[in-house]
C-alpha cells in the first residue's frame, strides 16, 4: 500500500534487512532502555504499530463504522499476504527459480500458483456478487470470455504476466491483492451467504470463498518456507524481526479495510516516529 506509514516501514526495512546479527548488538539508547541495542528499534516500531492498530479500531467503533464481517475476513487475508511478503524478504532471486528435487515446485512456481488461484477466487466471487446484485442468475457457468473480461486482460497478456520476470509477477500479485481488498470491502453480512459457482460440484457460500484467500495463502506460504529452507536459505535475525513488523503493519492496514483517508493523521504521526528512529539508526550504522 502506498501511504506514509508503509513508505516509512519500507525505508526502515531497506536500512536493516541485510544487517548481520552482530550489528543488532550495537549500542542504541531509547529512554531508560540502554542495554537492548539496535534490535530494540525493531520492537519500538512493532509497538508503535500495535498501538496504532488499537487506536484505529477504537476510532472506528466510536465513529459507528466498525469492521463488517467481510472486512474482518479481508483483514485476515491481508495478514497472510503480508506474511508471505515477509517470508520473501532478502531472498536472492536465484532461489526462486530452483526446485529442491525433481517434481517439487520452485518458490516461483508456488507464487504463480498462489496468484492463479487468487484470480480464480476473485472471478468466482465478483461474478456471483455482480449477478446477484443485478437480479440475474449468479450460479450459471462462467465462460472464458467473461472470466478474462472480469480480470481485464487478454489471455496472451495474462500468460505473459504469469510466466514473465519475477518482479513483474510480484507486482501483479500486489495489484490483485489490493483489488480484492477494495472490490469486496462493501460486501454485506447477508451477501456472505450467497451461493457461488467454481470448479467444485457443490455451490459454496461467498463467505467460504473469502476465507479461502487466507487459508490457501497460508498453505503455500508454508510451502515456500520449506522450499527455501531446503535450498539453504536461512533468514537472519533482522529478517525475522521484520516479519513481526510486517504482521503489526498488516493489523493496522486490516483495520483500515473499507476506509479511505479518515485516519491519515494517525498514520502520519506513527510514520514520523518511525522515520525519526530510522534516521537515528542510519546515522549510528555509518559510524
Amino acid at each position: 500500500m502506498n501511504d506514509p506509514l508503509s513508505n516509512m516501514i519500507e525505508r526502515f526495512e531497506n536500512l536493516v534487512q541485510a544487517l548481520p546479527d552482530s550489528e543488532l548488538d550495537r549500542e542504541w539508547v531509547w529512554g531508560s532502555y540502554t542495554s537492548e541495542g539496535v534490535r530494540f528499534a525493531f520492537f519500538r516500531n512493532y509497538e508503535d504499530l500495535r498501538q496504532l492498530a488499537v487506536q484505529i479500531a477504537r476510532a472506528r467503533d466510536l465513529a459507528g463504522k466498525p469492521l463488517s464481517e467481510a472486512q474482518r475476513i479481508l483483514a485476515q487475508y491481508h495478514a497472510s499476504f503480508m506474511d508471505l511478503q515477509a517470508v520473501m524478504l532478502g531472498v536472492e532471486s536465484r532461489y526462486f527459480e530452483i526446485s529442491p528435487a525433481e517434481g517439487d515446485w520452485s518458490p516461483r512456481s508456488t507464487l504463480a500458483h498462489i496468484v492463479g488461484a487468487e484470480m480464480g477466487f476473485y472471478v468466482a466471487i465478483k461474478f456471483a456478487l455482480d449477478q446477484y446484485r443485478q437480479g440475474e442468475d449468479h450460479l450459471k457457468e462462467i465462460d472464458d470470455e467473461t472470466w478474462l473480461g472480469i480480470i481485464g486482460m487478454k489471455g496472451s497478456e495474462l500468460d505473459a504476466q504469469m510466466t514473465g520476470p519475477l518482479p513483474g509477477l510480484k507486482s501483479f500479485h500486489r495489484d490483485l491483492h489490493l483489488r480484492i481488498l477494495t472490490d469486496f470491502a462493501g460486501i454485506s453480512n447477508s451477501e456472505l451467504e450467497i451461493r457461488t459457482r467454481y470448479w467444485e460440484d457443490e455451490h459454496y457460500s461467498l463467505r467460504f470463498r473469502l476465507h479461502r484467500f487466507d487459508s490457501h495463502l497460508c498453505q503455500h506460504t508454508i510451502q515456500v518456507e520449506k522450499t527455501l529452507r531446503s535450498l539453504g536459505f536461512v533468514p537472519s535475525e533482522s529478517q525475522r524481526l521484520l516479519r513481526l513488523i510486517y504482521a503489526a503493519l498488516a493489523q493496522v492496514q486490516g483495520n483500515l479495510v473499507g476506509m479511505s483517508k479518515e485516519y491519515d493523521d494517525l498514520l502520519s504521526e506513527t510514520a514520523a516516529s518511525i522515520d525519526e528512529r530510522t534516521l537515528d539508526i542510519g546515522q549510528l550504522l555509518t559510524h
